[in-house]
C-alpha cells in the first residue's frame, strides 16, 4: 500500500500528516482532522467533496484549496 504525504497550510501554518492508504482522495478528511481538527470539524463536508488537481511537471503530486473566511487550507500531497 502506497504512503502519501499531507502538507497542509491554513492560517500562516503548516503541518504534516503521512498516512499509508490506498488512495489519497479517500482519506483526506482524516488526514485534516490529524492536523487542522479545527478546520475538519467546521468543513467535514466540504472536504469530502474536494477534488484534487495534478500538479503539472510533479510526479504523483496533487493540490487543493479550501475558502474558510479570510484564510484558505491548502493541501499537497505527495505519493512517497
Amino acid at each position: 500500500m502506497p504512503l502519501f504525504s499531507y502538507r497542509l497550510s491554513y492560517a500562516n501554518e503548516t503541518r504534516t500528516t503521512e498516512l499509508r492508504k490506498s488512495n489519497p482522495q479517500g482519506w483526506l478528511l482524516q488526514a485534516v482532522e490529524a492536523t487542522f481538527p479545527d478546520v475538519a470539524s467546521r468543513h467535514a463536508a466540504d472536504i469530502r467533496r474536494l477534488r484534487f488537481e495534478k500538479v503539472t511537471d510533479r510526479k504523483q503530486t496533487w493540490l487543493a484549496k479550501l475558502g474558510d473566511g479570510p484564510n484558505e487550507l491548502v493541501i499537497h500531497i505527495v505519493q512517497v
